[in-house]
């Protein structure tokens, strides 16, 4: 059958949407243990400067409301550092969704740090069970590994820098308590990187060349817009993956890793910092998505201002030069 509309969204507080995510979050019910979500039907979830809202559907055709959670320390006059919107979203262990935050961009101007953390949405019990990542300006998140580690993508825009992205564990609380914790991982992606948050620095937006980036990776002072993680292999088992990370007027970088250890080889992806046009202005990179078909990998950028672009190469070469990098 051809596409039709089997949903509008009505009435929301959300306000501004910031992203949204189609996901099976199986049977939900509410506290009268009436069941609002069922497992097997798509559940609708929208995060936006009002909050965050999920849609479940008991038939597949009609979706209501059956979660909404406002944004927490939200900014306001009193609070100007505050949070200004949920951004990303991911879920993990069928319980949780892990949601990233984000304060106004005026703290660029003011020299301040956010205060807007991310969260960890206990959506079966409606409850928010941790708070982490005070101080971060959280565009992205994504789980990665084995689905044990959590990868914030945080800065955002071309004419702001100064935050690192940062993997946390996933932690079972071993103290009777329910529930989980994420803590900043011992093993960051890369040897050394900085782990510590720094006031946002409003910096110029022209796109720096990728060559810079060949020899020295910069992780830790990021204008990255979204992270995403791919096993190498189409096997669940696999320890390889690639990590996708968008930056805004910054090289655009692919990075390998094994075992969940430090990452072993990074690719710039030649151009993708953007640049400024005559017409348009500046031209940056905004979301992505990598495809592995048979030995190739696929990655295609989003640009805002310009036109969408495509790589491609084998994957071979990465199991190849990281073998040459291990044994120099």
């Amino acid at each position: 059958r051809e596409p039709q509309v089997l949903w509008v969204e009505e009435y929301t507080q959300r306000q501004h949407a910031r992203m949204c995510l189609l996901e099976d979050l199986g049977n939900i019910y509410d506290d009268d243990d009436s069941l609002v979500s069922m497992k097997g039907q798509p559940d609708i979830i929208i995060t936006g400067t009002g909050g965050l809202d999920i849609y479940s559907s008991l038939d597949g055709y009609s979706w209501h409301l059956t979660r909404t959670l406002p944004l927490v320390n939200q900014v306001n006059h009193s609070n100007p550092t505050g949070t200004a919107a949920f951004m990303g979203v991911t879920p993990i262990q069928n319980r949780y969704l892990v949601i990233s935050s984000r304060a106004s961009w005026k703290l660029a101007r003011e020299n301040e740090l956010p205060d807007a953390p991310c969260l960890v949405y206990d959506y079966q019990k409606d409850i928010v069970v941790q708070t982490f990542s005070w101080g971060g300006q959280s565009m992205s998140v994504a789980a990665i590994g084995d689905g044990s580690q959590i990868l914030l993508g945080n800065g955002g825009e071309a004419f702001i820098i100064g935050q690192p992205n940062l993997l946390y564990q996933i932690q079972e609380r071993t103290s009777g308590e329910d529930g989980i914790d994420l803590e900043l991982s011992d093993v960051q992606l890369f040897k050394g990187e900085s782990t510590l948050y720094v006031p946002l620095e409003r910096v110029d937006p022209t796109p720096d060349s990728s060559s810079e980036y060949y020899s020295t990776p910069r992780s830790d002072i990021t204008k990255t817009r979204q992270v995403k993680s791919f096993p190498l292999l189409d096997d669940s088992s696999s320890s390889e993956e690639i990590v996708l990370e968008v930056n805004s007027a910054e090289t655009c970088n692919l990075y390998y890793r094994k075992n969940e250890d430090y990452v072993s080889m990074i690719l710039p992806l030649p151009g993708s910092e953007g640049y400024i046009s005559e017409f348009h202005g500046g031209v940056y990179a905004r979301g992505g998505d990598v495809l592995m078909l048979g030995d190739k990998v696929f990655v295609v950028l989003a640009n805002y201002n310009g036109n969408n672009t495509v790589y491609s190469f084998d994957s071979q070469w990465l199991r190849d030069e990281d073998v040459s990098l291990a044994e120099e």
